[in-house]
């Protein structure tokens, strides 16, 4: 069947029949990993050939200058760099160009910077037959400038492809036409004041207005509200919710592109582009670095060549020396080895991440904000509590197994689901004449006798009760047996545990504690002194997020459905729970896989350990170049121990960077975040 059919995957606009650019950029992918693992082996084989002509040349036994074996050499290391710049180059340049058109000074001009200083130094010592070659180091720093962007544009695409697939899954409504007929049309598709009809287990794809029908909504994706929503004649839905047991007819209030969903996903797809704090800080560490290191190299090169006897390319070759000793490698190494071994650490509570960006959440984070529903609480409510008629004729025992029987023919239905869970597995009842009223509850007839299940008035009469009525009592479940009332229960949310634990520690670090909920009603059983906001739509969401960094705030946000995406990735950091929806894991900065919060403020205090010995590993990596910088200039520093300054530099930054995860105070201890699960052990490492 045609992809365009009524029956085909829903796919969004102009991407109907495969999904062509989803596998061009797999390809291109691809083919830069390819190209990189060609310049690394290219590399590699320089560095091998270089330092083994550097140490030859110190011990007086290298080639002599001009014969064969010394052009063949020289030749070679160069032609070695000119292939890799063929294969890595062009991103750098071109990025380093737009940048310098606007006036922007970027980390890209570093690496250019450092690449060309160490070209054009090599080049001197061949040409001029004297000094030692470190052609490698062009090749090193375009394979690590490649790798970094490319691990970026990959967690970007991540983002991008789960905002289009939860995109595709409300994309298509079927719309009624005047003549009564109707057919599938995608969302772009449906304009406003159009009528559309939503069948049980169906994706909602329009904001609108019920005028027709009736039934429950699941829409706790969108707006926090725990247990479905009875919806009849004049209620609003929204696009991004579900249909569970009646047939809807919607008039369409809203345009494609103004629906409170496509809010969202243009939130998420926003954010991700925004460099995360230590980014920030890098971007600014290099804006004044680049023009010093800069600035330093002429003025060598000048004072050299107008201040002293040497010949001009000694002048230039001490220029170089200075630009090669401020190489971008131990400042491009005091980050991510610190950052990746926080989260190696991290990984031990249960924050599986997906970058970086969570050690800069979580250390600067002076406010959390939780999610209720999925996220505080079991993402499923729960029976929480029976109430037995004590004047009713039949067996308890019969009447739980009579539940069993008739909610097992209720299909998926979340109330369903509850009540199977509470009751358990018993020896299941034959029904007869099953029938489900859409909003309203089940029934059945087992053994000659009638049961129904659902809201009071439906269990008790064959009239509904109005929609204010049935809001009133929503979490009740009803149950009668021949019109007379057996058994009422209450369904609500389940907190989860360790959350006065958690909340203690939390404001003992500093940290402000709110919960937000587009649940109407306000929650009952969280602590106290938490500071909680119901009724929230996504955007009141996203909202608070920009208010609260507009106050100087940094927040860290914690959640689990699709109405919590956008403020997500506005947050400073952001945790997804591991039963999240596909983009609110891809728009969060970690995926929690544990139920005991508790471990949530020891990895904050790591998190800020780390991010305090990175500040002091980037200082660190300042003050080491720029002493190197000024022995170069000097002409003390030879080229080969500028080479080993730069190597010695990397490694004294990757020792700090792992003394930062290792050093734990004694009082800090590792809590496990997740039960001894081989699911859960195999979700980890995963």
């Amino acid at each position: 069947m045609s992809c365009c059919g009524e029956q085909a995957p829903v796919k969004t606009q102009g991407a109907c029949c495969g999904s062509d650019a989803a596998g061009a950029g797999a390809h291109s992918g691809d083919s830069t990993w390819f190209r990189v693992a060609i310049s690394l082996a290219l590399a590699g084989q320089g560095m091998v050939f270089g330092l083994g002509y550097n140490n030859a040349l110190r011990a007086g036994e290298a080639p002599a200058y001009g014969s064969t074996a010394y052009w063949s050499i020289h030749g070679a290391l160069f032609l070695s760099v000119v292939v890799v710049g063929l294969l890595l180059g062009a991103p750098l340049a071109r990025n380093t160009w737009r940048a310098l058109r606007v006036g922007r000074i970027t980390v890209e001009s570093l690496f250019v910077l450092s690449a060309v200083g160490a070209l054009a130094g090599s080049a001197v010592s061949s040409l001029a037959g004297e000094g030692a070659v470190y052609y490698e180091v062009v090749a090193v720093v375009l394979c690590v400038y490649t790798v970094g962007k490319r691990v970026g544009d990959r967690g970007r695409a991540e983002v991008e492809r789960a905002a289009l697939d939860t995109s595709e899954a409300f994309d298509r409504a079927r719309v009624i036409s005047a003549e009564g007929g109707s057919r599938m049309l995608r969302a772009a598709q449906v304009a406003p004041d159009a009528i559309v009809e939503v069948r049980p287990g169906e994706a909602v794809a329009v904001d609108g207005v019920v005028i027709g029908g009736g039934g429950y909504v699941e829409e706790t994706s969108i707006t926090g509200e725990p247990r479905p929503v009875a919806k009849e004649r004049g209620d609003a839905v929204l696009a991004g919710s579900w249909a569970v047991d009646g047939v809807l007819t919607v008039k369409v209030t809203a345009a494609f592109g103004q629906r409170v969903f496509d809010g969202i996903l243009a939130s998420v797809r926003s954010a991700s582009a925004v460099p995360s704090a230590l980014e920030a800080q890098a971007q600014r560490l290099v804006a004044w670095f680049v023009p010093f290191v800069a600035t330093v190299a002429a003025l060598t090169f000048l004072g050299w060549y107008f201040l002293s006897s040497e010949p001009w390319w000694r002048a230039l070759f001490n220029a170089m020396a200075v630009l090669l000793v401020a190489c971008p490698c131990a400042l491009g190494l005091a980050t991510p080895i610190a950052v990746w071994s926080g989260l190696q650490r991290l990984l031990r509570y249960g924050y599986v991440a997906r970058s970086g960006r969570l050690i800069d959440g979580l250390s600067a984070a002076n406010t959390v904000v939780f999610d209720k529903t999925g996220t505080l609480s079991e993402a499923r409510p729960a029976v929480v509590r029976e109430e037995w008629t004590a004047d009713t004729s039949v067996d308890r025992d019969w009447v739980l197994r009579a539940i069993a029987a008739v909610e097992e023919r209720a299909g998926d239905h979340p109330v369903a689901r509850s009540l199977l869970a509470y009751v358990g597995p018993r020896e299941p009842l034959p029904v007869e004449n099953f029938r489900l009223v859409p909003g309203a509850g089940v029934q059945g007839d087992l053994e000659g006798r009638r049961i129904r299940v659902g809201d009071r008035a439906f269990a008790l009469a064959t009239t509904r009760m109005n929609a204010v009525e049935t809001r009133d009592r929503a979490g009740s479940v009803t149950v009668s047996v021949d019109g007379a009332e057996a058994v009422s229960f209450a369904i609500a949310e389940r907190f989860r545990t360790g959350l006065a634990e958690a909340g203690r520690r939390l404001r003992g670090l500093g940290l402000r504690v709110c919960v937000l909920t587009g649940d109407p009603r306000p929650p009952q059983g969280l602590p106290e002194d938490w500071e909680v906001r119901s009724g929230l739509l996504p955007e009141a969401k996203a909202r608070f997020v920009d208010n609260a960094h507009a106050r100087g705030e940094s927040v860290l946000y914690v959640g689990d459905g699709i109405n919590d995406a956008g403020a997500m990735a506005r947050a400073s950091g952001s945790i997804a729970m591991g039963s999240a929806a596909s983009l609110t894991r891809a728009s969060a900065d970690a995926v929690f896989l544990g139920d005991d919060f508790a471990s949530l403020p020891d990895a904050v205090a790591l998190a800020r350990r780390v991010r305090s010995r990175l500040r002091g590993n980037l200082i660190f990596a300042v003050q080491y170049n720029v002493a190197g910088m000024a022995l170069a200039a000097a002409g003390i520093l030879h080229p080969v121990v500028a080479a080993l300054l730069m190597v010695g530099s990397s490694a004294l930054v990757s020792l700090r960077a792992v003394r930062s995860v290792r050093d734990e105070s004694h009082a800090e201890r590792p809590r496990p975040a997740f039960p001894a699960s081989p699911r859960l052990q195999r979700r980890v490492t995963s």
